[in-house]
């Protein structure tokens, strides 16, 4: 009977050393596996092109999304979607972003990863086709994005291919006098309608001139992003009162929920901050009013008046939107404005002292909202909130 139990100890012992050699040798193998895929993942990542780099100093707006396809699959499902649906950045930006999305879902599985992060800059004169627009390439990208514009290309579709400083830029036929012309590097793609600014994009990589080295623009970079975001970066400040002659630049980030769109951000300058006594300057040579159709108001004691007054309005029965949206002011800004977009299209030398030129000239896109905006100072920067 011990003999019996000695040797079946034994066998016990081996089973359990066995066992502790696999589950050692198992261990050991999803270590090196996940060390493995850090690595690589680490890589990818490393790989990833800073798009900044790309765009020439001299542009006058950034538009930047790291993902696109979720806003592409998120308008359609808000309230206001319907009036938003006629508002658009015309010229190559629609044109890619309309048919490349459509492309995609019909042929893939919709946009890559990398390829819903895209960028678009907007250069002087200011046309339509004075833009760029960047992607962020996976493996399979390009073969999409040539399939696209085989489609959307005449039959005859021959790309050529022209040398500029080293590099290679590619011009797609579109139809009659309308080419699209494109560079391609390690990991992205940029295209154009005017084949100068592809080659300014070679320039500003090449030479190292390109936003990305802009001190200004820098404060920009250095911010921490959140994910799904979608900005706009303007070379002007959020309010013309406020303009000092391109030497700062604006943000307008794009939140959306069923009702509302808001656009907040800051605004950054060349030679550092702005202190209080400055802004308040440049808001007391404006005037202050407030009618049925128009809110401006210099001083946020003005502003909780006026806010009193629409409370009692509203007390009255006149439940308009546009005094719903002076009640919901803060009045803790130093500066605020409510108006009637459709009474901006009828009137816009009136608001040229307050509203950006890009609001003015575009005004028809935002006829069916009311729009608010107040200006403050978070951490000697001045702050802006637009909400349609």
């Amino acid at each position: 009977n011990c003999k019996k139990t000695i040797k079946s100890n034994e066998m016990r012992l081996k089973t359990v050393a066995k066992l502790s050699v696999f589950v050692s040798v198992l261990l050991f193998c999803i270590a090196v596996g996940f060390y493995a895929f850090t690595r690589v993942d680490m890589a990818e990542r490393n790989r990833e092109v800073n798009l900044y780099s790309l765009v020439p100093a001299d542009c006058v707006g950034v538009l930047e999304s790291d993902n696109i396809s979720y806003f592409l699959n998120e308008l359609p499902s808000i309230n206001y979607g319907k009036e938003l649906s006629n508002f658009h950045f015309p010229g190559l930006f629609e044109f890619l972003l309309h048919n490349l999305n459509e492309y995609a879902v019909q042929n893939a599985h919709g946009l890559s990863n990398q390829m819903s992060h895209l960028m678009v800059s907007f250069h002087k004169p200011g046309s339509l086709n004075d833009q760029v627009v960047y992607f962020r390439m996976g493996a399979t990208d390009q073969q999409l994005l040539e399939d696209m514009l085989r489609e959307y290309a005449p039959v005859n579709f021959l790309p050529k291919e022209e040398k500029y400083r080293g590099k290679t830029i590619v011009v797609y036929p579109l139809g009659r006098d309308e080419f699209l012309a494109s560079y391609s590097g390690d990991g992205f793609l940029a295209l154009s309608y005017q084949k100068r600014l592809i080659e300014q994009v070679i320039d500003a990589k090449q030479d190292k001139t390109s936003l990305n080295e802009d001190e200004v623009f820098k404060q920009i970079l250095a911010k921490k992003k959140s994910y799904d975001y979608l900005t706009l970066y303007a070379r002007s400040a959020p309010m013309p009162f406020l303009d000092d002659k391109d030497k700062c630049w604006s943000e307008y980030e794009f939140h959306l929920n069923s009702d509302v769109l808001y656009l907040t951000g800051e605004t950054y300058q060349a030679d550092g901050n702005m202190d209080r006594s400055e802004l308040l300057e440049c808001i007391q040579l404006l005037d202050g009013e407030y009618e049925d159709n128009r809110f401006i108001s210099t001083h946020k004691d003005s502003t909780l008046v006026y806010i009193e007054q629409a409370l009692e309005k509203m007390e009255r029965g006149e439940q308009s939107l546009f005094n719903q949206c002076v009640t919901n002011l803060s009045n803790e800004a130093a500066f605020a404005l409510v108006a009637d977009m459709s009474e901006v299209v009828k009137e816009p030398e009136y608001w040229a002292a307050y509203l950006p030129a890009f609001v003015l000239e575009n005004a028809v896109l935002f006829k069916p909202f009311i729009l608010s905006a107040q200006l403050s100072l978070h951490q000697e920067r001045p702050s802006h909130m637009w909400v349609l």
